[in-house]
């Protein structure tokens, strides 16, 4: 009974803040609308997750952003575990990452929290972009090696790959500047 009241609660929480973010929104402004697949969703979903391990203590304050990783560590291991919670926690990660920007750019900060704010859009520029469009035999490739380790979700080759991804975050940087 206290699951499904937890279950409705999130559930409502969650329509209100896609009804926020969604206003006159064209459905071609949402990150992932030029994903080819699901898949590909959840790819994007395991490189920003994966990338922003480290950025947890500087964006303690930060609802949205903590709420985000939260959901995304738990949606992944539903993929992992063909649960059927998948979906919906799918569909919160995606209410959160389009959030998150909107969040970012609201956020009172000054000096180097913007920078770290501007930081943390360009991961998610980065993830949702090379999630989305790198080759399908690699997307495969990085979909296949995720797994459990210690009880915990782990993306070794993504993992692998944050050095190159840092330098693609780093030239959206200098494009921000």
């Amino acid at each position: 009974m206290q699951s499904d009241s937890r279950r409705n609660m999130r559930k409502q929480f969650f329509d209100e803040v896609e009804r926020m973010y969604q206003v006159n929104k064209d459905p071609k402004d949402d990150v992932f609308y030029y994903h080819p697949n699901e898949d590909r969703i959840v790819l994007s979903h395991a490189l920003f997750w994966s990338m922003t391990h480290a950025l947890e203590k500087p964006f303690r304050h930060n609802k949205c952003f903590l709420l985000l990783r939260q959901y995304q560590g738990e949606m992944l291991t539903a993929y992992l575990t063909e649960s059927d919670e998948y979906i919906e926690l799918l569909r919160y990660c995606n209410i959160l990452f389009n959030a998150l920007p909107y969040q970012l750019g609201h956020d009172k900060r000054e000096g180097k929290a913007v920078k770290a704010s501007n930081r943390l859009i360009a991961i998610a520029v980065v993830a949702s972009g090379y999630g989305g469009d790198m080759d399908e035999d690699l997307a495969d490739e990085l979909l296949d090696d995720m797994d459990f380790f210690f009880n915990k979700v782990c993306c070794r080759k993504i993992e692998r790959m944050i050095l190159h991804l840092n330098k693609l975050v780093e030239e959206k940087l200098c494009r921000f500047s």
